[in-house]
């Protein structure tokens, strides 16, 4: 096993304890024997005897690494638009194979003390969404391969009032690829195409993690009704999962991979035409693939997870059965313009909630198959039932 699968596979091993799996269940989940998954639970971080300890630099650090890492920087800041360290590791594997490859880390601190940084560190504002009980665990549960799709907001050709739709999709967990492609509006059937094509060579994901809006919802102002993005994910045994209305950032994988396209693509060139953003959208995804490939490949390979064929339909105007279908929603426990009381909208129905659960966030469940909604809270990991009612699907 490759040195950095181990890492990968150790961080999930973690992960899955942390959601509640038994060592057998991990094992079975990550293809990997079960006396391993009990020796790294007994571990707080991976080592192999093998290159430095990740988070550590050499005391004698050899000052050629350094100058082949900044070489490398320079060079993939020239000529590429994804620049992060983690890609900079990349190119030194493919550039010097065979020889210890410095961690993501140390990479990072030579990167900064030669003062070759793109754009200065974020400040992360941390404890929010603690503090309002943001649904992490019961998110994670749903399954191991999860997805975001997204539209982004509409870009102009330069010196031309058409807009252009691009549609972007996230693997955020457990491993990572950003896409784009461009479509001609945004229609739930052009983003079930895009996603068709991408399954054929990339796993299907066990979840996908949407916004609210119409193309991803469905179209109208009917209660309870489900749409054809909705009926084709169920169709193909996918969990949807909507973010919260008005609150981008709980879908933020995709949200933050948008803001890169937008400043690293977009704002950096002049496109007079359709075929330019294309070219350039083609070459920002080729990068995507390519770090995918050396990152993630064999641990997506290990899950063994699902391709669709390349002809295969999938049906988007009934369900095919409601048996242990679900949809889930985060939504945030706030009052409206036209209604005091603390309420959630679901599936363009409101749903109250007793006051004490007013301005925090909470995790609703439609099951199809019983027409249930159930909605809980979640702290410290621990799910609360907070109420249960009929919820019929309409059409």
């Amino acid at each position: 096993m490759k040195q950095q699968e181990a890492h990968q596979l150790f961080a999930e091993v973690h992960r899955l304890h942390e959601l509640g799996q038994n060592n057998s269940q991990i094992a079975e989940a990550l293809h990997v024997r079960r006396a391993t998954v009990v020796e790294w639970l007994g571990r707080d971080s991976y080592q192999d005897n093998r290159g430095w300890k990740q988070g550590r630099a050499r005391k004698h650090t050899d000052p050629a690494i350094a100058k082949r890492i900044c070489r490398l920087k320079q060079r993939r800041v020239h000529d590429n638009y994804l620049v992060g360290s983690e890609y900079v590791q990349m190119d030194y594997c493919k550039n010097y194979p065979g020889q210890e490859v410095p961690s993501v880390w140390y990479i990072d601190s030579v990167v900064r003390k030669a003062g070759l940084q793109t754009r200065k560190p974020k400040t992360k504002r941390r404890g929010g969404s603690v503090y309002l009980l943001y649904p992490v665990v019961s998110m994670h549960r749903l399954g191991l391969i999860q997805e975001s799709a997204d539209f982004i907001g509409k870009k102009y050709l330069d010196g031309s009032s058409r807009p252009v739709t691009i549609f972007s999709s996230c693997y955020y967990r457990p491993f990572k690829m950003y896409q784009i492609q461009r479509t001609e509006a945004e229609k739930a059937t052009l983003a079930i195409e895009i996603l068709c094509r991408q399954w054929t060579e990339f796993p299907v994901p066990h979840v996908v993690r949407m916004d609210n809006g119409s193309p991803f919802r469905g179209m109208g102002t009917i209660a309870r009704h489900l749409g054809p993005f909705v009926l084709f994910l169920l169709n193909l045994g996918i969990t949807p999962l909507f973010g919260s209305p008005s609150r981008p950032w709980t879908n933020g994988s995709v949200e933050g991979h948008n803001r890169v396209f937008t400043e690293k693509v977009w704002l950096r060139n002049r496109f007079r035409s359709l075929e330019e953003v294309d070219r350039e959208a083609k070459r920002f995804n080729d990068e995507g693939r390519e770090f995918f490939r050396f990152r993630y490949q064999s641990l997506a390979d290990r899950f063994r997870a699902r391709r669709l064929g390349p002809q295969r339909r999938i049906e988007i105007e009934n369900l095919r059965t409601r048996r242990n279908k679900q949809i889930n929603f985060v939504r945030f426990v706030e009052p409206s313009l036209d209604e005091p009381r603390p309420h959630i909208v679901v599936m363009n129905e409101r749903v109250f909630l007793p006051d004490p659960y007013l301005n925090q966030f909470v995790f609703a469940t439609w099951d199809l198959e019983q027409e249930q909604l159930s909605v809980i809270s979640e702290y410290q990991g621990t799910c609360k039932p907070v109420l249960r009612l009929p919820f019929k699907i309409n059409g």
